[in-house]
């Protein structure tokens, strides 16, 4: 089976099946791309054209259900030990991709900020973006330092 002819007959297909379980556009279109490289790859492995469709159907919807999981996987860390790479001054001129990634990495702790209660935003904001101790912090905040123990939930470690 010519691989062009089997993209064109079944790209919706398989995108709308990664959509209908990620109920996300940029992930099912993700899938879609993960889904089409590998009948690429195995594509001298079909035995019957007839099911074609049905097979990118079913890698489709486990790689969905893949990346579920994956994203739901989250791990307790203390804020001490968020990690956010910073990029050096010399090496992001010469890698557009790591300045991309770098960039997506900050809208992702945005957004994740963004969720936290304001007591523990300002905490955030205090110990991570302006370095502070716990002791700094709660003499700040007007608050005791039992509340910079807790632990906090980080997507993805």
């Amino acid at each position: 089976m010519d691989f062009c002819n089997m993209y064109e007959q079944y790209y919706q297909r398989v995108y709308y099946t990664a959509l209908k379980v990620t109920k996300n556009h940029c992930s099912a279109e993700d899938i879609l791309q993960e889904t089409f490289i590998k009948a690429y790859d195995k594509l001298d492995e079909v035995q019957e054209v007839g099911k074609v469709g049905a097979w990118l159907s079913t890698i489709a919807h486990r790689k969905a259900i893949d990346l579920l999981r994956k994203e739901k996987k989250m791990v307790i860390l203390p804020i001490e030990e968020l990690p956010l790479p910073v990029p050096k001054g010399d090496d992001m001129s010469s890698d557009v991709e790591q300045i991309c990634e770098y960039h997506h990495l900050q809208e992702n702790v945005k957004k994740r900020i963004i969720t936290l209660t304001p007591k523990l935003r300002a905490v955030f904001q205090l110990s991570y973006i302006r370095e502070m101790q716990e002791k700094e912090i709660a003499l700040e905040l007007n608050i005791s330092p039992p509340l910079l123990n807790q632990d906090f939930t980080v997507p993805g470690r």
